[in-house]
């Protein structure tokens, strides 16, 4: 009998068809066009689930490194107090960054869900070189190594900043970044330690140091650095910022190991974990010295995963939400899109409580139910109405035509356009009345008789208005909200 970790083995029963070739890439990223999983399920020889995984994964793990901006390593010098420059080389990386969520979507997905759980701030760190810097360890942990990746946070300018680490010294020390590294960042709240463990984790990691107000690179400075005796988990010696790290990923491997695939599995696949799940996720975990890559693909590849109750079974973040959209219908976001709607979906992500390197605390953002409100959501219709509005006013009217002609076979069915292109933005088929609904609102002003004796087709002038009155509609159910 197959366990849930064991790798997914299609079956009549549970088929690898588009259904679950979407959900990969909508879990695993931010969704897919119909010709990438028609490439998936037309490939010969056949691509299996778990070569799928192993393919994506990979693009991630063999992608060069981004490109550095060249203000990269501005110190406040360089800007020489211009405000509005700060503010400018800011937002332009800042709308980057939303434009790779739909270029390089699985690592930009990955690199976000490590934003949301180092996180960092800022508007409060401030320096355009440090949000840099963050961002690039970010992208070169994202599947590496986690002990490596803890290790180099810590000492991370943004983060320095954001929790006080530059502040932590002899004599003085302060608990902020030590209380988090412990809660949040590895073992996992009131989960293996004391507020006496914060204490002498505070004082070991003392000495790292970074000048906010000018904008320069970090530095350990001995003289900061507290080198007389501290217990940490019941063990005594002269802790330093190395041996803290060493004494959390081996006297405390086990608590570390359930929060971090905890929270991947409550991030990639379900809010409620499954524990046998998470018990398998964390053997693999520590087997491998803590290697993220192995996790990921035994996750993405499991039984498990592919459960028809996991699909459909997220609700969207704000950049999921518009992002889910743009990749299904097949959009080229540098092609289709130009430097103001970039910014348009900035802000509109920050509108609905998503706003990139601004966390709402150090906690992260909660996520699941916590999208979605009555004030949320009808900001969510308005906005995917007015990025629904742009697809029209582009080269995104043509494909999205295109696209109901591929997924119709050029039919001039009303209702089964409708079905089909309800079933290609959306993670379940319309019941009866949704569909009987969501058929009306696709013929639009289109007179009946048009209809009943077959004069209409997918190339009147009308259609992509059609086709956009369609999404208007989709865009308001509950299903629409889900990933």
């Amino acid at each position: 009998m197959l366990g849930p970790l064991d790798p997914y083995t299609p079956s009549t029963q549970k088929p690898w068809n588009k259904e679950r070739v979407a959900h990969l890439y909508r879990r695993l990223g931010y969704g897919a066009s119909l010709a990438e999983i028609n490439d998936v399920l037309n490939a010969s020889p056949v691509v299996s689930p778990s070569q799928l995984v192993d393919q994506l994964l990979d693009s991630v793990l063999n992608a060069p490194a981004p490109v550095a901006p060249f203000w990269a390593n501005y110190t406040s010098t360089d800007y020489n107090g211009d405000d509005v420059l700060i503010a400018q080389h800011e937002n332009e990386f800042t709308n980057r960054w939303v434009s790779e969520q739909a270029t390089d979507s699985i690592r930009s997905k990955i690199t976000l869900f490590w934003h949301n759980h180092f996180v960092t701030e800022k508007e409060v760190y401030g320096c355009n070189s440090y949000m840099w810097s963050y961002y690039a360890l970010l992208h070169q942990y994202g599947l590496g190594n986690f002990r490596t990746f803890v290790e180099e946070m810590g000492k991370t300018p943004a983060m320095l900043v954001y929790l006080n680490g530059n502040e932590n010294v002899a004599d003085e020390p302060n608990e902020n970044y030590g209380r988090e590294l412990l809660e949040l960042f590895t073992l996992g709240e009131n989960n293996g330690y004391t507020q006496d463990d914060i204490v002498e984790v505070a004082r070991a990691l003392t000495g790292w140091r970074c000048a906010m107000y000018e904008c320069t690179a970090p530095y350990f400075d001995s003289n900061y650095y507290d080198s007389s005796p501290k217990t940490i988990f019941g063990q005594t010696g002269n802790w330093n910022y190395d041996d803290v790290h060493q004494l959390i990923f081996t006297v405390r491997s086990e608590q570390t190991a359930y929060n971090i695939c905890s929270k991947i599995y409550r991030h990639f696949v379900y809010d409620e974990i499954n524990e046998e799940v998470i018990s398998g996720m964390m053997l693999t975990f520590q087997q491998n010295n803590f290697e993220l890559a192995p996790v990921f693909r035994q996750l993405f590849k499991s039984e498990h995963f592919f459960e028809s109750v996991l699909i459909g079974a997220h609700i969207k973040s704000p950049i999921e939400s518009f992002m889910n959209v743009i990749k299904a219908a097949g959009l080229d976001i540098q092609e289709d899109f130009n430097s103001e709607f970039l910014g348009f979906m900035t802000y509109g992500c920050m509108e609905l409580g998503q706003s990139f390197f601004n966390p709402v605390d150090v906690a992260g953002w909660p996520g699941y139910h916590d999208w979605l409100n009555e004030n949320t959501l009808t900001t969510r219709w308005s906005f995917m109405s007015d990025l629904l509005f742009y697809f029209i006013q582009t080269s995104g009217k043509g494909k999205l035509l295109n696209l109901a002609i591929e997924l119709t076979n050029n039919s001039n069915d009303p209702q089964l356009i409708t079905q089909a292109i309800a079933n290609h933005f959306l993670v379940r088929p319309l019941d009866t009345i949704q569909l009987e609904s969501a058929t009306q609102y696709f013929k639009g002003e289109i007179p009946q008789n048009y209809f009943d004796d077959g004069s209409w087709n997918l190339y009147w002038d009308e259609v992509p208005d059609q086709i956009l009155n369609l999404l208007n509609y989709l865009a308001r159910l509950p299903e629409f909200q889900l990933a």
